[in-house]
């Protein structure tokens, strides 16, 4: 499995969003500073949380962004297919082999699809509130925007 840095950063946003609780809302400008995530880039993540009722725009004086739901209600599955613009995990990673696997037939493609259930299950039982006080606070590296 390998995802986007865009899920990484989306992941980063809403931890802090979790960490900074009673400072909410908070703008792109706070978020991008404190985790070192290029604000163009931070932008579009944010248009795809609100698209996917993860977080909105505060109407009050501060003009920043909340969370649209219970933070405990976001599971982290929901957050990176959100970010990934689909399901993590679908096909067997050795989907072009010709063997025409089954889980009974192949035991590669048993294996993975056992495994990938785990990770989807785990995922989905992980909230983001778990994951945020389970994670270490770090920044970003300024690092080029990936294409």
């Amino acid at each position: 499995m390998k995802v986007k840095r865009a899920t990484a950063y989306g992941l980063h946003v809403v931890m802090y969003m979790v960490r900074h609780a009673t400072q909410l809302p908070v703008t792109v400008n706070v978020i991008a500073k404190a985790e070192g995530i290029p604000f163009g880039y931070l932008s579009k993540i944010l248009q795809k949380l609100i698209k996917a009722n993860i977080v909105k725009t505060s109407k009050d004086h501060k003009r920043g962004y909340v969370f649209a739901r219970e933070p405990e209600e976001i599971s982290l599955l929901e957050l990176f297919e959100t970010i990934e613009g689909g399901p993590l995990f679908t096909d067997c990673f050795m989907k072009h082999c010709e063997c025409g696997g089954t889980p009974e037939n192949c035991s590669i493609y048993a294996c993975w699809i056992k495994s990938t259930k785990k990770i989807n299950d785990y995922l989905t039982n992980t909230s983001i509130v778990d994951a945020a006080w389970h994670h270490p606070e770090h920044r970003f590296h300024e690092l080029p925007i990936p294409e």
